[in-house]
């Protein structure tokens, strides 16, 4: 059984996965039309994190308001998260190392952006995945 906090994390990054998943799909042509120019991929990115931020806050805000540690991650939650941001760390690095390979080809820059911009999300699912398999196993 989840935690009010760990629910809301769980939320929270699904929902900021899946807004990427949306820019992601714009960027590969299959809805609307990507941000071509570094002002519209940084407006986009920039539109984004705000918004995630508000609702971040909004929703730390309203599971809060019942009990006020319910907001707050307890030990054990403590200890996943710490596990899950060094996995997740890992793969950061190792998606930027990827990047990094292909920074030698002939790449435009919107798409060396979007391509560590895919690392982060990438780094960012895989956090998740092992954060909620930590959770299960009842680390």
């Amino acid at each position: 059984m989840l935690s009010p906090y760990s629910k809301m994390v769980v939320y929270l990054s699904l929902g900021l996965l899946l807004v990427f998943a949306w820019h992601f799909s714009t960027v590969l042509g299959f809805v609307g039309t990507a941000p071509v120019t570094k002002s519209e991929f940084f407006i986009r990115l920039g539109v984004i994190l705000v918004g995630f931020f508000v609702v971040s806050v909004i929703a730390a805000i309203k599971v809060g308001s019942s009990d006020e540690r319910a907001a707050l991650p307890d030990e054990r939650e403590e200890k996943v998260e710490l596990k899950s941001e060094r996995f997740g760390l890992i793969m950061l690095y190792a998606g930027l190392l990827v990047v990094l390979w292909f920074a030698f080809t002939p790449l435009s820059p919107i798409q060396i952006a979007n391509a560590v911009l895919a690392a982060v999300c990438v780094s960012e699912l895989t956090k998740l995945i092992y954060a909620l398999c930590l959770l299960k196993w009842g680390v």
